[in-house]
């Protein structure tokens, strides 16, 4: 059973070092970003160097996206593993 991670702000910078890191560990990757477009292009970096990763908009100062968020995983992985709060 894969493990699932959460990374906040994982676009640029520290929070997307900290996702490609994880990924190569053989873990699943959802990078928290607060602008959609820029969170696919982050997830299509790490996607071209063979990691397991998805992007998934979450901005930590709007609920909406929390609970969006929150319910993804439930329905897609049924946990989550990792939460690193980077934003």
């Amino acid at each position: 059973d894969k493990k699932i991670a959460l990374v906040t702000g994982a676009n640029r910078g520290i929070g997307l070092e900290t996702a490609r890191q994880l990924a190569r560990l053989n873990i699943h990757v959802l990078l928290g970003s607060r602008n959609a477009e820029k969170g696919n292009a982050a997830a299509k970096e790490l996607k071209s160097e063979g990691l397991d990763v998805e992007s998934i908009q979450l901005d930590v100062d709007d609920a909406l996206t929390h609970r969006a968020a929150f319910e993804y995983i439930k329905k897609t992985f049924g946990k989550l593993d990792i939460l690193i709060n980077n934003a």
